[in-house]
């Protein structure tokens, strides 16, 4: 399955994970997916409860000219419309956020050769 996603440096972990909507994990693990709730603290210090996947997925990111992973991630289900990659799964990924207000960013290799332009939400 493919998605728009957010590399969001405030989403913090020591473990790779991603935030998925509840639609495209619906699509992707059908109707009842295996989860436990884990308390996950938020930017602001707020704790919540989210449901978690009980199995990492293999996460790749997809380019027009290559692809990225696999990388183990725990996934959270939630009602947003956009996946969010935290900190971990972005540094395993090898990208380097450039410009996070213009959406520019690069794999580690292509550090001062490329500069790549991300997907505005809609």
């Amino acid at each position: 399955m493919e998605g728009l996603g957010i590399a969001n440096s405030g989403f913090a972990g020591r473990e790779p994970e991603v935030v998925l909507p509840q639609a495209l994990a619906g699509d992707l693990l059908g109707e009842t997916p295996s989860v436990v709730l884990a308390e996950r603290v938020l930017a602001d210090g707020s704790r919540v409860l989210l449901p978690r996947l009980t199995t990492p997925l293999d996460v790749y990111i997809v380019t027009e000219d290559r692809v990225e992973g696999p990388v183990k991630a725990y996934a959270y289900v939630t009602r947003g419309g956009f996946m969010l990659l935290n900190d971990a799964l972005i540094s395993k990924m090898r990208i380097v956020i450039l410009d996070p207000l213009e959406g520019v960013w690069c794999f580690r290799d292509e550090l001062g050769k490329r500069e790549r332009r991300g997907v505005t939400p809609p």
